[in-house]
């Protein structure tokens, strides 16, 4: 009698329990050969991208290119802060105002 009165609190606890181990488990699915799309059956196998060689020579083109648009960056910032003091914008950060 008293298990009837106490249904919502006995689907409340079972609803919790289900979520707990639907939230525990590692996949929640099947795992199947098929849902990886390759061979190996594995998921590790389809997120590794591909390695390509990384030389000097790129390296230091890349290494050039990060620093101009840094330049780039700090001259664009310098425009819009010289840009809001003409416009008499409050160039303080937000958490400051």
């Amino acid at each position: 009698m008293s298990l009837f009165k106490n249904w919502k609190l006995i689907l409340a606890a079972s609803t919790v329990a289900l979520f707990t181990a639907c939230a525990g488990s590692s996949g929640g699915g099947s795992s199947s050969d098929d849902d990886y799309g390759d061979d190996s059956g594995s998921p590790s196998a389809q997120r590794s991208a591909p390695k390509e060689k990384i030389d000097e020579n790129k390296l230091k083109k890349t290494e050039d290119e990060a620093v101009a648009i840094t330049e780039e960056n700090h001259k664009l910032r310098k425009e819009i802060f010289e840009a809001k003091n003409k416009l008499g914008i409050s160039t303080a950060p937000a958490s400051e105002e």
